[in-house]
């Protein structure tokens, strides 16, 4: 029935608002939902972008008010190398085929599952850092772009820990950083999606009702809570189990 799937559509919004708001992958649930009402996972990706502006310019709202960020941390370099790689992938998400883009992200969900099941102290050991400035920090800001513009899953976690690697930032403030970066390469992905037929919009509006509603109770709850990202971990699990089935089996 239409209104179910309706329903499922604003939930899914909601838990992506919140997840993605608190530290990333929240895109998870939103692709999840739309999987689950029949839309193809290729056409799902695209259709998030819309919702995933609103969400994290709902976030930096509310998130300013709380903490101590300031725009002049911002530098223009990783923008614009960031934004580069958004368009770079978006193109290709419109260019690859269904079964393509299904192993893809299949592969992604893996890992990201991994990450959630094992515990950090195996990939603290890693010792992963990256320059505050130069070509390394932008090539791997162009990286997470196109991974951002080609697939968004969990791009929030990778544009984080480069920029809490980079800059040494409290949680919060990278945290901020990170939805300003993803908030302004989404303008051009979401335009070029739009132009291009790729968006299926009443999904998407649903969806983006959700995501901004979550996205200001997590904003809130995280300005006063560093350790909110913890509990999203067992929701995430799920709804990443129940996408693979979605699409691998039914």
């Amino acid at each position: 029935m239409e209104w179910s799937n309706d329903i499922l559509l604003i939930i899914g919004g909601l838990l992506a608002g919140i997840v993605n708001t608190i530290s990333g992958s929240g895109t998870l649930f939103s692709m999840g939902v739309m999987t689950l009402t029949g839309i193809p996972l290729v056409m799902a990706n695209t259709t998030t972008r819309p919702g995933v502006f609103f969400q994290n310019l709902t976030g930096i709202l509310v998130l300013r008010r709380f903490n101590n960020f300031t725009t002049s941390t911002i530098q223009l370099g990783p923008v614009i190398a960031t934004v580069l790689g958004a368009m770079a992938g978006a193109w290709c998400a419109t260019v690859v085929s269904n079964a393509s883009f299904n192993l893809v992200a299949s592969v992604v969900m893996l890992g990201l599952l991994f990450t959630y099941i094992f515990p950090a102290s195996l990939f603290s050991k890693l010792k992963i850092s990256f320059p505050k400035s130069g070509v390394l920090l932008a090539f791997c800001l162009f990286l997470g772009g196109f991974y951002g513009g080609f697939i968004q899953i969990g791009v929030g976690i990778l544009i984080l820990a480069i920029l809490s690697s980079a800059y040494k930032m409290p949680y919060n403030e990278s945290n901020t950083y990170k939805l300003i970066i993803i908030l302004i390469y989404t303008v051009p992905t979401t335009l070029y999606f739009s132009f291009t037929d790729n968006i299926l919009w009443r999904p998407a509006i649903l969806l983006t009702v959700g995501q901004v509603i979550g996205a200001f109770g997590a904003a809130r709850f995280i300005s006063k809570n560093n350790k909110a990202h913890l509990w999203a971990k067992t929701i995430s699990i799920l709804m990443i189990i129940a996408t693979l089935i979605k699409v691998w089996f039914y």
